[in-house]
């Protein structure tokens, strides 16, 4: 089967939830959602449609520039094509999970930071990315 591709240049943010703490079943006040994360990114990757191997670049500065690494995993019966990463650089070492929205040229998907995040977020920290085509 071939593996979805994930090759080109795209645009990257992430967001993080802030904690979230509940009492007796009930959220205590308002947590934050979706906050910022990361300025804007560059994601330049290529993918082997045959292996569904993804390698590539995440740049969010000259300076701050993560090795990717992954697969593409094709659709089944119950989810979408899907992507699984991890970017590595500066210390820093990130998971990355994401979606093939169908019919779109965007991804959506949550990254995880494993070790030494490059904007000082605790490591365990998780929340949502979208990437889409660079115009």
């Amino acid at each position: 089967m071939t593996a979805p591709s994930l090759s080109g240049t795209f645009l990257y943010r992430s967001f993080y939830n802030g904690p979230i703490e509940t009492d007796d079943g009930k959220v205590i006040g308002s947590p934050i959602l979706a906050n910022p994360w990361t300025p804007v990114g560059t994601l330049d990757v290529t993918s082997d449609e045959d292996s569904g191997d993804v390698v590539g670049k995440l740049a969010f500065s000259p300076t701050a520039v993560l090795d990717i690494s992954g697969k593409t995993l094709p659709a089944t019966n119950s989810q979408p094509a899907s992507f699984e990463l991890k970017g590595e650089g500066l210390g820093s070492v990130y998971q990355i999970k994401g979606w093939f929205v169908p019919d779109s040229d965007h991804f959506v998907g949550s990254v995880l930071c494993l070790a030494g995040d490059l904007a000082r977020q605790p490591v365990g920290t998780v929340g949502p990315f979208i990437l889409f085509p660079k115009p």
